[in-house]
């Protein structure tokens, strides 16, 4: 009994070790880990975004600011300038860039000679706005309560959206239409008509939902209106610290404005929706990016600010430190702390497990399809597969992790190249730098 117990231990010992020394020339493992860059990325949809039609600014962004008055718009009733609107802002040659935009359509825009920012044709049939010149500036000021208006304000954005749609180019809609510079206020001191009741103004929070649903809309302040349809808000007064805290304050504690439009309290908007804006035109930029910068950067912090335009530096003032500091304050921050790779040669296989991490003040607010790329060494292209990550999800401080297994036939010799990329579906290309210090080439960032 002993010899045989011996012999049958013996046995599986030899079975063990075989097993083992299988094991050892079938399955490898390695792990990988990386650093955080704090640098300030040119990213998709978020950034700075200067106004489309300044070639020379919006070139080196990828994101751009459009506004388009109803008087540029529909000169005539029924006669839409599309063709205008993106000769005049590049359109199509930031379309083949790969950027995005940010659109508000505009009534009303104080300027320094008389004139009107709607149609002739509509001012014929409206007429009971009042012509204005006052400290904003001069201008005309709709009724923005009008019947008419109304009715013909919704087939304009209609028409308007029909144009957008068939691409994701218009990523973001700032609610404007209302108000000077469409920022719903009006100078109602000085005898101008006022914002309407909230029952009217839900009727334009209602025409723009219809007209543009694929982008993310945006309010001027938190109002309940847009608010219950998740849109985010924009702050046209960034680096402002007493405006911007009031407007904190509104997102914080709720209130209402002229007791008319009420603001729903959103308590961290940012992780739901967008927050944009443009800085203030009321302090010189090279202060708040100079000496005021601290105090800028904390304002943009405490927003959780996504782009800042089209008010916001340009050409060389864009590469600055200040501005360079602002840049790496806005928007997502996606990177990959660790990699753990388990390579399966009897299965034939790679499983790649990636631990994310996202150091920004967002999200990217759209689901873009994350690819992992395999390859050899000496191969031209990578394979690619999908891994599953919802970018919106992945929130200011969040953390997840991702298993992906692909396909991969070792050439002895070589070792597997890996990459991850983050698609834009307009192009099918990779595209988002990842915030950690590693190769970036052709959209694709190297992992190993």
């Amino acid at each position: 009994m002993g010899k045989k117990w011996i012999i049958g231990l013996a046995a599986v010992m030899i079975v063990l070790l075989a097993g083992a020394a299988v094991y050892g020339l079938t399955i490898r493992k390695w792990d990988m880990r990386y650093e955080y860059a704090r640098e300030g990325f040119y990213n998709p949809l978020m950034g700075y975004a200067p106004s489309a039609d300044y070639y020379e600014a919006a070139l080196p962004e990828n994101l751009v600011y459009i506004d388009i008055t109803w008087a540029e718009w529909e000169p005539e009733e029924g006669f839409y300038t599309w063709e205008q609107v993106m000769e005049d802002n590049f359109i199509e040659e930031w379309k083949n860039m790969g950027k995005h935009a940010v659109l508000r359509f505009v009534c009303d825009i104080p300027d320094d000679e008389a004139h009107m920012d709607i149609p002739q044709w509509l001012y014929e049939q409206t007429g009971d706005g009042v012509t204005y010149d006052i400290s904003y500036g001069r201008g005309y000021c709709p009724d923005y309560s009008n019947p008419v208006f109304i009715q013909k304000h919704e087939t304009a954005l209609k028409a308007l959206g029909e144009a957008c749609l068939g691409d994701g180019f218009i990523a973001y809609v700032e609610l404007g239409s209302l108000g000077h510079w469409g920022e719903w206020h009006t100078s109602e001191s000085s005898g101008l008509p006022g914002i309407p009741s909230e029952e009217v103004c839900a009727q334009y929070v209602a025409q723009y939902a219809e007209a543009f649903p694929d982008a993310k809309l945006m309010m001027r302040r938190n109002y309940t209106i847009g608010m219950e349809r998740g849109f985010g808000v924009f702050n046209d007064m960034t680096g402002m610290a007493e405006d911007t805290y009031e407007w904190l304050g509104w997102m914080r504690d709720g209130g209402s404005y002229r007791d008319r439009l009420s603001y729903q309290p959103v308590e961290a908007i940012w992780n739901k929706a967008p927050v944009g804006g443009e800085f203030t035109s009321s302090l010189p930029m090279d202060t708040m990016l100079g000496s005021g910068l601290e105090e800028t950067l904390s304002l943009i912090s405490e927003s959780h600010m996504t782009f800042i335009g089209p008010m916001c530096p340009i050409r060389e003032e864009a590469l600055t430190d200040g501005a360079e500091a602002v840049r790496a304050a806005v928007g997502y921050r996606y990177w990959i702390e660790s990699m753990t790779v388990t390579e399966n040669r009897l299965a034939g296989t790679l499983e790649i497990r990636l631990a994310w991490r996202n150091d920004g003040a967002a999200p990217m607010y759209f689901d873009w399809p994350v690819m992992l790329y395999v390859k050899e060494a000496s191969d031209r292209e990578f394979r690619s597969t999908a891994v599953t990550l919802s970018l919106s999800e992945l929130l200011p401080g969040g953390q997840t992790e991702t298993v992906t297994t692909v396909p991969y036939e070792r050439v002895e010799g070589e070792e597997p190249v890996i990459g991850i990329g983050i698609l834009d579906p307009d192009t099918g290309k990779p595209c988002v730098r990842l915030a950690m210090n590693t190769e970036f080439t052709e959209g694709i960032q190297i992992l190993n």
